[in-house]
């Protein structure tokens, strides 16, 4: 009967220390998954994020460097609100300086409607507005 008793608490013992390196695990991968994640969502949005840039500073040449993560909220019609923080250059060396700072940018994203065809993302990306961080210029 002890050794019974004794077995029980050893596999009970055992099976408590593998679930807690299986949590200690999955926290580690969720972080790293985050971080994957916003590189993602860097990629999946940089045409969108670019091409607005340009289109608000009229200028074909801009560049973006986007800076950190990016914020996600929902909107009341169930559509995502999503604000990149970037930081826009001009190649050109007789435009340097003339956005100085960093820039907000702000899109309403359908994921329903992103597809494959052009036509589908350019209605499930809305851009909404630039908000330029170190003056009072808005879009």
């Amino acid at each position: 009967m002890k050794k019974i008793i004794v077995m029980m608490i050893l596999c009970f013992s055992l099976s408590s220390i593998t679930v807690a390196a299986a949590k200690q695990e999955h926290h580690q991968n969720s972080k790293v998954s985050q971080e994957l994640f916003g590189v993602f969502m860097h990629e999946l949005f940089c045409k969108d994020i670019l091409d607005s840039a340009r289109e608000f500073y009229k200028d074909d040449t801009l560049s973006v460097t986007i800076k950190g993560g990016f914020e996600l909220s929902e909107d009341k019609e169930g559509r995502y609100i999503m604000k990149f923080i970037i930081i826009p250059h001009s190649k050109l060396p007789d435009k340097k300086g003339k956005t100085p700072g960093t820039d907000t940018l702000t899109f309403r994203v359908n994921p329903f409607l992103l597809g494959s065809d052009s036509r589908d993302r350019n209605s499930a990306v809305t851009f909404l507005h630039l908000k330029h961080n170190n003056s009072t210029r808005q879009n």
